[in-house]
């Protein structure tokens, strides 16, 4: 089992104890003890982009 520490309250979670929430239409989990975000993602996939559209006008330098 995966147990995580909350980084606002310090209290140890499994992934059965966070909360699901939709905050401004983000999908979010929400530590049930203090109530923080814990992780939030865009809840359309079409609100994404890669590298090479965030940094257009940048060429990107591959090692």
């Amino acid at each position: 089992m995966i147990r995580i520490v909350c980084p606002h309250c310090h209290v140890p979670l499994s992934s059965a104890d966070l909360e699901q929430a939709n905050i401004a239409s983000h999908l979010c989990l929400i530590c049930p003890e203090c109530a923080s975000v814990l992780l939030s993602e865009p809840a359309d996939s079409r609100e994404t982009h890669t590298l090479d559209e965030h940094f257009a006008e940048q060429p990107v330098a591959h090692a």
